[in-house]
């Protein structure tokens, strides 16, 4: 799997992704390693490669999505505006990932308009994804269906 193939890069041009690439790192983490901690500075976009990373909020860290899927992209905050995570990241298996500056992307963003509305709305897309994942839990706990 490469950066390439993630699904936040459909409908990107090719210049596009070679400039993602170019300031793109591949990092390898072993299980338990925590990526990022709530409160943390939102500097980097992660997509995952291999393993499961585990997104957890509240002092709790109440699990809130598992990533699992290869080019799933996760460490968002770092896009939008917020100056620090909202929840934790940590491995549950041993991960490869590959990281990517966020003041870095955001340059990059903001030199190709048409690309960047691409980019924007897979990342909308993958959001709205975990969203409704996260309305069908709470509905089950709600009605008292067990869950997996």
């Amino acid at each position: 799997m490469d950066i390439q193939r993630s699904e936040l890069l459909r409908g990107v041009s090719s210049d596009f992704v070679k400039q993602i690439r170019a300031i793109t790192v591949k990092e390898s983490y072993d299980t338990g390693d925590i990526l990022f901690r709530k409160g943390d500075p939102a500097e980097y976009l992660y997509v995952l490669l291999m393993g499961r990373i585990k997104l957890s909020l509240g002092e709790r860290k109440q699990v809130v999505h598992i990533v699992s899927r290869s080019g799933e992209a996760f460490g968002w905050s770092s896009l939008v505006g917020r100056k620090s995570y909202a929840g934790w990241a940590e491995c549950e298996t041993p991960a490869t990932l590959q990281k990517i500056d966020s003041h870095k992307l955001l340059k990059i963003l903001e030199k190709d308009p048409v690309s960047a509305s691409a980019f924007y709305r897979q990342l909308a897309a993958m959001l709205g994804s975990r969203l409704l994942q996260s309305y069908s839990r709470y509905e089950k706990v709600f009605t008292g269906e067990t869950l997996i």
